[in-house]
């Protein structure tokens, strides 16, 4: 049998005689000293190198093959992705994000979304469990996550109460489980806390920050509509966000969003000194830190290009705050969720055949970050036209994103297709890739080439940075004439 080496080779070393072997089809991690280890490095990289088998020792060549790093010449790893990533699609779990409403009270100068007065009724929690209810039927999966969703969620309180109960009680009688999820500025929150939490079954909470107190406030200013109608002094959106997470951090998983831009940067370290001495990190339920950078979401906030770090200056920060929590928190990063650049076996909400998300006007999407982008829309609650059954999936006429969705498939994107990325990566954010935003889909490509010679060389143990600090496009793309038509993310 003819051998030739994986696409998704990698090859890390340390400035020692340590070289790391890694391949992102498999997620193998194999280590090696010496300098034949460098020379087999150099060999697992090669493009259209054929191999007998007989040039390793038996127990080396078992060791390759079992790793993903030598495969049959026939094989079609390709193929093997898009299976992987099908299979994600079909087998995700149920997730239906409710926008109880497109108002805010906050005015944070870099939001994306567009303010309105639309908000789910009571009179729509009907249709809504009958939705949830559908998705979990076609699903076969006898799981439902609620994620609490705006604008400020807690602008609708009346509907979460309302809707929570008889989503719970629905999933009660038909023996399936139930969790929820909110995302919240913290700010509107009722005095009972933990029994909100109880009540609705919240199993994580997200809160964001914008710095410490003066950052925080400039940037997260009350509107006018929302300020304190008697006139008088009112805590301000950081301080009722601070203790909100004070009392969460006791009874429910509290994840820590900072939102940096090249205006309040200074302020990340020392907000995590704050964290650590209000006892965020050691408390009963730890809080995790979630860095975040604050980028051009969407075509309405493309003034942020202006305001937003380059990948490496986030990356930057990023590692400053790994360093300043390690061993005292929890650090999260979006692409790498659980710390290690695993094959993906799993898709966002967006992708998920069976998810959904509902608009505070009753139009359902495939995104969240596309919630009242009307042209967006892929269905509607409230569609006439269809027996309550039909209306979670009902497309909107001349609407073609519904299609797109249910298509899209990194494997046969020009560019995606040749990235040796593309097994930890699947593309990055679909909704990118719908916008055709070729700055988002550049980045997601840096990110890697910067990030993964560093996550390599920390999964292997090495205690100095690795020799390589980031990786060539040429390793990237390794087909037989390293492009692409001319395309490079």
């Amino acid at each position: 049998m003819t051998l030739v080496p994986s696409r998704y080779n990698f090859v890390v070393q340390d400035d020692g005689a340590r070289t790391a072997l890694f391949n992102t089809l498999t997620g193998g991690l194999m280590m090696l000293e010496g300098r034949d280890a460098i020379e087999l490095g150099a060999v697992l990289l090669q493009t259209g190198l054929r191999l007998s088998g007989d040039e390793f020792p038996s127990d080396l060549l078992a060791r390759l093959r079992g790793g993903g790093y030598l495969v049959a010449e026939a094989s079609d790893e390709i193929a093997e992705i898009r299976e992987r990533f099908w299979r994600a699609r079909g087998e995700a779990p149920v997730v239906i994000t409710i926008t109880t409403t497109m108002d805010c009270n906050l005015a944070c100068y870099y939001c994306y979304e567009e303010r309105s007065a639309s908000r789910l009724k009571t009179d729509d929690v009907e249709k809504l469990v009958t939705l949830g209810l559908d998705r979990v039927a076609a699903s076969r999966r006898p799981a439902l996550h609620v994620d609490w969703y705006g604008g400020e969620p807690l602008l609708n309180p009346e509907f979460i109460e309302t809707a929570s109960v008889a989503l719970q009680e629905a999933c009660a009688a038909r023996g399936i489980a139930y969790v929820s999820s909110i995302i919240s500025n913290g700010s509107l929150w009722p005095d009972d806390v933990e029994r909100f939490i109880t009540r609705h079954r919240v199993r994580q909470v997200q809160i964001s920050f914008d710095g410490l107190k003066a950052h925080h406030d400039k940037r997260r200013r009350y509107r006018r509509l929302h300020r304190q109608k008697d006139g008088g002094e009112q805590p301000s959106s950081f301080e009722r966000a601070v203790a909100l997470v004070d009392r969460l951090v006791k009874c429910v998983r509290v994840d820590v969003r900072y939102n940096t831009d090249r205006e309040n940067l200074e302020d990340m370290l020392p907000f995590l000194d704050f964290a650590r001495d209000r006892g965020w990190f050691d408390a009963d339920f730890p809080a995790v830190f979630q860095p975040a950078r604050l980028a051009a979401y969407s075509q309405s906030s493309s003034f942020m290009r202006r305001l937003e770090l380059t990948i490496a200056e986030f990356d930057d920060a990023r590692e400053k705050v790994r360093n300043k929590l390690s061993g005292v928190a929890s650090v999260e990063e979006s692409e790498i969720p659980d710390g290690f650049p695993y094959p993906k076996t799993s898709v966002c909400a967006a992708l998920a055949n069976n998810s959904a998300v509902l608009g505070a006007e009753g139009s359902i999407y495939r995104c969240g970050l596309q919630v009242g982008e009307q042209g967006r829309a892929v269905g509607s609650l409230h569609d006439k036209n269809a027996p309550p059954s039909a209306q979670s999936a009902s497309q909107l006429p001349g609407s073609n994103d519904s299609e797109w969705w249910q298509s899209f498939d990194p494997t046969k994107q020009p560019t995606c297709s040749s990235c040796s990325f593309l097994p930890i990566c699947w593309g990055g954010c679909p909704k990118k890739h719908l916008e055709q935003d070729q700055h988002a889909l550049r980045e997601q490509g840096r990110y890697w080439r910067t990030n993964l010679p560093r996550l390599i060389a920390q999964a292997a143990g090495f205690a100095s940075s690795p020799v390589l600090a980031e990786f060539s496009e040429s390793l990237q793309f390794r087909m037989s004439n390293d492009s692409v038509d001319g395309r490079r993310c």
